[in-house]
């Protein structure tokens, strides 16, 4: 009896896996290749906060912006770039005020401001990359077997709980619950047990899920594993690779003094 109920989890937590597998999202019609798209996302990480002017930032996410109205994504790029205009501008403001008040504030936003553009290239990386895709890629470079199946269960994983919010926050608003920044910080506590409770229990479900889901796959097997998806690098990942990696030699000559 205990074999059957655990079949039964294993078969249940499979097909949770190959449903949201393959649930038709938003997905765009073009995408980066995915060894494309982690080297432009690992050097995007190494130059963040080399010392550099503001140009190569400003290019850096106008690329980013670039890429995910060439993946289609024209609405995400526009929220992005109004976002970053917003951060650029609160750091110039901040600065015509030196006091010790705005120090904290001003370094506060011009380390999220270096970060920004991580953010924006790997939100779309996840929003257009298959979970097969990205384990296929990391596979092809020979990384190591635990780094994929974490990599793998991370792309998941992370969208889920993304929906999760959504749909708690949408429960709350059926019962009466506003969801507004002056109802959080009037009522912070009810907040947390109306919001946070139910997503970290729901989330904490999915976890589960998705790691018995990739058991039943064969994630931890020894053998050679192959992969559904051919991955070829296109004109296109040249191109913004090229641009990238030109933004990024930028910020390393000037950081050792070549360029100014």
């Amino acid at each position: 009896m205990a074999n059957l109920e655990n079949t039964s989890e294993a078969t249940l937590a499979s097909s949770v896996w190959a449903a949201e597998s393959t649930e038709p999202a938003p997905r765009a019609m073009r995408r980066l290749d995915p060894r494309v798209s982690l080297y432009i996302l690992l050097i995007l990480n190494v130059t963040a906060f080399a010392p550099t002017n503001l140009w190569p930032e400003v290019c850096a996410a106008c690329l980013c912006a670039i890429v995910m109205i060439w993946c289609g994504r024209l609405a995400a790029a526009l929220r992005w770039l109004v976002a970053y205009a917003v951060i650029f501008c609160g750091a110039l403001l901040i600065v015509q005020f030196p006091n010790e008040a705005t120090a904290s504030f001003a370094a506060m936003i011009l380390t999220f401001r270096r970060v920004f553009c991580v953010g924006m290239f790997a939100s779309n990386m996840i929003a257009t990359t298959r979970v097969g895709e990205m384990a296929s890629a990391l596979q092809l470079i020979h990384l190591p077997r635990g780094m994929v199946t974490a990599v793998s269960v991370a792309l998941r994983f992370f969208p889920t709980m993304g929906k999760e919010f959504v749909s708690v926050a949408e429960a709350m608003r059926v019962r009466g619950y506003s969801l507004t920044p002056a109802s959080v910080l009037r009522h912070p506590a009810l907040f947390a047990e109306n919001l946070m409770v139910p997503v970290m229990s729901r989330l904490a479900i999915v976890a589960d899920e998705l790691s018995n889901a990739a058991i039943v796959r064969g994630i931890d097997s020894d053998a050679k594993r192959t992969s559904y998806y051919e991955l070829k690098v296109s004109g296109a990942d040249v191109v913004f690779l090229i641009l990238f990696t030109a933004v990024s030699a930028y910020v390393v000559l000037f950081k050792f003094g070549v360029v100014a």
